[in-house]
């Protein structure tokens, strides 16, 4: 994204486990983390046949430019896009149970909601913390 071009969304990194992930007392833990992408990917893909669903993301901050979409990295590549809704101050939204049946406290949430759209094809990006504003990925 060029300094001229105004930025349509974020792109927020959440995290991904894989097989090379273990416990360490030598227990397989990637089950339970799988299982927990499995359960998000299964919103998501409820979410495009509901405008009653809605899913919320933890932001360490508020964007400060408006924006219209958020796009979730998981993995080094870009899954989905879903419009943002709203943006929520942590003290209004209590802990959140995530996927992973952990519970956070962010100082932001995003609240994310249909349409929701999948990439054409395979994007491949880096994962960082925080958010980066984009333009249009497709």
């Amino acid at each position: 994204m060029s300094r001229t071009q105004r930025p349509t969304g974020i792109i927020r990194t959440l995290p991904w486990y894989s097989d090379r992930h273990r416990a360490v007392d030598g227990k397989d833990f990637d089950t339970k983390k799988r299982k927990a992408f499995d359960r998000m990917m299964h919103r998501f893909k409820l979410m495009e046949k509901s405008d009653s669903t809605s899913i919320i993301v933890s932001l360490a901050q508020r964007p400060i430019q408006e924006v219209l979409h958020c796009y979730i990295i998981i993995g080094n590549v870009v899954r989905v896009r879903a419009t943002i809704s709203r943006f929520i101050p942590g003290e209004e939204q209590a802990t959140v149970k995530c996927w992973d049946g952990s519970e956070r406290y962010s100082k932001w949430w995003v609240e994310l909601t249909a349409p929701v759209s999948w990439p054409p094809e395979e994007i491949r990006r880096r994962g960082f913390q925080g958010f980066r504003y984009t333009t249009d990925l497709w």
